[in-house]
């Protein structure tokens, strides 16, 4: 009896030394590390964490983070699916149609020429991203590589039509890569294969507890081990509570992903760096659009700035989850709840009684005006700049692009990093030829030549400068390259300008930095057979086509190599692969032209020739086959 007292005894007595130990004061909050920032501590899924925490996982999983990217089932999906249901890319001439078959979601790619159907695939859809708040975008899985589908379903006005970021134009209908950056806010970490920038090894299904408390092993192993810390008074520092950060610092967790912008990520760091309870911008800048006037124009994730756009907000301790419960949807989220959040600075409502009526004394409803998003089609969303109703109206007034702001870390007047933003904001939102200039504008007055030599190479290349690509290049030590896709870029140049044997420098070095990006090995392949090294571009293209029996370049490459062996018949079959899954691929129609030309089959080869001047009215080659009369 007495040796079990002193066990009980001893027992308390450790576990008020962990209590008490290694915990602050709430009101010392920020000034101590997280023991879940080391480098040792790992994630270990939702479900450790619902053994403890039962009733906050059932809710979470229910808000729209939680639902944010999920195989494609009939009980996740939100979409119509009526046998009518048919989205038409005019540009294209394509129309899709989504469907189930069985239990396996399909679209299916199609197109109709005077009452024939002369073109027909069917798409695999794998997963479902998006909670169906506003969207249900759909993700096609090829042996692991990512892409997205060419159409959405836009569940607020219960409607597919075609999916955002897509700029209609045919190469990209079925090459848009779903890459690392995309993955980690629209879901949990993911796991990729070394040298891809869209192969995964293994997907999460949505968002996950550890995105906004951090990686929680070692919570895990203290508690086992009996630590226990009254969390009312004291900071539990083996995982991050963003309720008990400063102000800055549960903005920077919520920025994360609530202020989807461009990027542009600090020198060795990668976007699953960011740890909870730091600065974002110890990881990456994030630059946004501005507009002048009213400032109604925005990107849809840009909540945390918006937010922090407003009057209550700098006034006043004001965070994200002063109105939201991240825990738990705002679909079951009661509107007195947002009310309360006004009205705990706010008593009295100034507008006259029948306006409050009819806005049923929803403060949101005027004060943050569902308002439609600059860079996704046929959804709105609550605006989050908090202000007094603007009569909009009242005159229509023009909102002029003002510039890329950084709303990470205001005071970094980088000129390198204004460069980089304008660069990436062409590509991803606005591709006018003025953010090219904004860019060098920026890049300019850097000037160090070497600090931003990759960053010109990336400007001329979109440009399509290819001379002076190559003179940058030629001013740049090769081993002073950095980034895999300047040496494809450089490559890239040379190879347009008939210089093979630099761009095969170039390109093999792109390849060794990124072996998994078959377009990287693509191009060193042709490269290989514009030298006539067919026996090396051969084994390349093989590779690429066993790997993904889709890739239509590689499968045109192929049969060109057969076509150079004599083997007709299976440079046709590879020819004709490439086109049933693009149509209009100019390449395989030219080599499709030279094919019949060559057997003696002028009226095949014209049909083809046709096919291309249609596309292509002003194509050089097309051009020049007509011109040489060898089809007469």
């Amino acid at each position: 009896m007495q040796s079990r007292n002193i066990y009980i005894l001893f027992f308390l007595f450790i576990v008020g030394f962990f209590v008490y130990c290694g915990t602050e004061s709430a009101d010392e909050k920020n000034t101590k590390e997280y023991l879940n920032w080391d480098e040792s501590v790992t994630y270990v899924g939702d479900e450790a964490c619902a053994s403890c925490h039962q009733e906050i996982y059932k809710t979470f999983k229910r808000t729209g983070m939680g639902e944010s990217f999920h195989f494609a089932s009939k009980m996740k999906s939100k979409a119509d699916f009526s046998q009518h249901i048919v989205v038409y890319d005019s540009l294209n001439n394509l129309a899709y149609h989504p469907y189930w078959k069985g239990d396996s979601m399909k679209i299916l790619e199609y197109r109709i020429l005077e009452k024939d159907t002369v073109h027909k695939k069917e798409i695999d859809i794998k997963y479902i991203v998006g909670s169906g708040q506003h969207t249900n975008s759909h993700i096609v899985d090829n042996d692991g590589y990512l892409t997205q589908a060419p159409i959405t379903f836009y569940t607020q006005k219960g409607i597919w039509d075609i999916a955002p970021g897509f700029d209609s134009k045919l190469a990209n209908r079925l090459n848009r890569i779903v890459g690392k950056e995309c993955m980690t806010c629209h879901n949990s970490y993911p796991k990729m294969f070394e040298g891809s920038e869209n192969k995964f090894e293994t997907v999460q299904l949505g968002i996950g507890c550890e995105r906004c408390h951090g990686p929680g092993s070692e919570h895990i192993k203290l508690k086992l081990a009996g630590e226990r810390i009254d969390t009312s008074k004291y900071i539990d520092y083996s995982i991050v509570n963003p309720g008990k950060l400063s102000k800055e610092l549960q903005m920077s967790v919520c920025q994360r992903c609530h202020a989807q912008g461009i990027a542009i990520l600090k020198e060795g760091k990668d976007f699953e760096d960011f740890k909870p309870g730091k600065h974002l911008s110890e990881v990456m800048e994030v630059y946004l659009p501005k507009f002048d006037g009213n400032q109604t124009q925005f990107i849809m994730a840009s909540h945390a700035d918006r937010t922090a756009m407003s009057k209550c907000y700098k006034m006043s301790e004001m965070t994200c989850i002063t109105c939201h419960n991240p825990h738990i949807s705002v679909k079951e989220t009661h509107k007195t709840k947002f009310n309360s959040a006004c009205q705990s600075c706010h008593v009295l409502c100034s507008e006259n009684l029948i306006t409050r009526q009819q806005n049923e004394d929803d403060c949101s409803g005027c004060h943050m005006p569902v308002s439609s998003s600059i860079d996704i089609p046929h959804v709105t969303v609550h605006d989050h700049f908090i202000r007094k109703p603007i009569d909009i109206n009242a005159k229509v007034e023009i909102e002029n692009f003002i510039g890329l702001k950084n709303i990470t870390n205001p005071s970094n007047k980088s000129n390198l990093d204004f460069g980089k933003a304008y660069l990436k904001y062409y590509e991803a939102f606005q591709s006018e030829n003025r953010m090219l200039d904004s860019a060098e504008y920026y890049l300019k007055k850097v000037k160090s030549f070497e600090s931003k030599a990759e960053d010109l190479v990336h400007l001329y290349y979109l440009k399509n400068d290819f001379r002076r690509v190559i003179e940058t290049a030629k001013k740049t030590p090769f081993e002073t390259i950095e980034k895999d896709w300047t040496f494809y870029r450089i490559g890239e140049a040379y190879y347009s300008s008939g210089k093979f044997r630099e761009a095969e420098k170039y390109f093999t070095k792109a390849t060794e930095l990124l072996p998994l990006s078959q377009d990287f090995q693509n191009k060193l392949g042709s490269v290989y057979m514009q030298q006539n090294k067919l026996d090396k571009a051969e084994k390349i293209f093989s590779e690429i086509v066993k790997e993904n029996n889709t890739h239509i370049p590689a499968l045109n490459n192929l049969g060109f190599i057969a076509f150079n062996k004599k083997d007709t018949k299976t440079a046709n079959d590879l020819y004709t692969q490439a086109l049933s899954l693009n149509p209009d691929y100019i390449p395989a129609l030219l080599n499709k032209v030279g094919l019949h030309y060559f057997k003696g089959e002028k009226k095949e080869a014209k049909k083809y020739l046709n096919r291309v001047t249609t596309i292509e009215p002003d194509n050089e080659k097309a051009a020049f086959i007509i011109g040489q009369g060898w089809l007469d």
